[in-house]
């Protein structure tokens, strides 16, 4: 790596903190579902079973290790979401009429109206997220973000 990348390394000797964008990236993270928790709260979720469910209302009747996939966690980990979920009534699943191996999940009724809630404490954080930035500058952070992750995936 050449030297321009110096004042983000914690290796370098003139490193500090404030200029690693990892930090800064873990604390919005944090932060932000420091909040949402806090606001889920009341609905008895928290931000995994949230993650869990919006990604079923992205993509319906999603296998486990689709769901698995799309919320970056681990299949074991996903099956247990998905049964407690089952549990309080939010999703249900079925076998796979091709393939009996698959279960696939879907939301119920009751699972729907969650993520209605989810969806509208979500835009309050969202827009308290994004006070001062315009959209052309939450684009090009976007856009920005999304140059990273594949540079990380190749």
């Amino acid at each position: 790596m050449t030297k321009k990348y110096d004042k983000f390394l914690s290796a370098s000797a003139d490193f500090n903190l404030e200029n690693s964008p990892y930090y800064w990236i873990t604390q919005v993270h944090a932060q932000y579902v420091q909040k949402v928790d806090h606001a889920l709260k009341k609905y008895g979720l928290d931000h995994s079973r949230r993650r869990l469910l919006l990604a079923l209302k992205v993509k319906p009747q999603a296998s486990v290790s689709d769901l698995s996939e799309m919320i970056i966690c681990k299949m074991s980990t996903t099956t247990k979401l998905v049964y407690r979920l089952k549990e309080e009534g939010l999703v249900n699943t079925y076998c796979c009429e091709h393939d009996g191996r698959i279960t696939r999940v879907i939301l119920t009724d009751q699972g729907q109206q969650m993520t209605q809630k989810i969806n509208d404490l979500s835009h309050i954080v969202l827009e308290k997220t994004f006070e001062g930035l315009t959209p052309l500058q939450v684009e090009k952070l976007l856009e920005n973000l999304k140059h990273i992750f594949k540079n990380l995936v190749h």
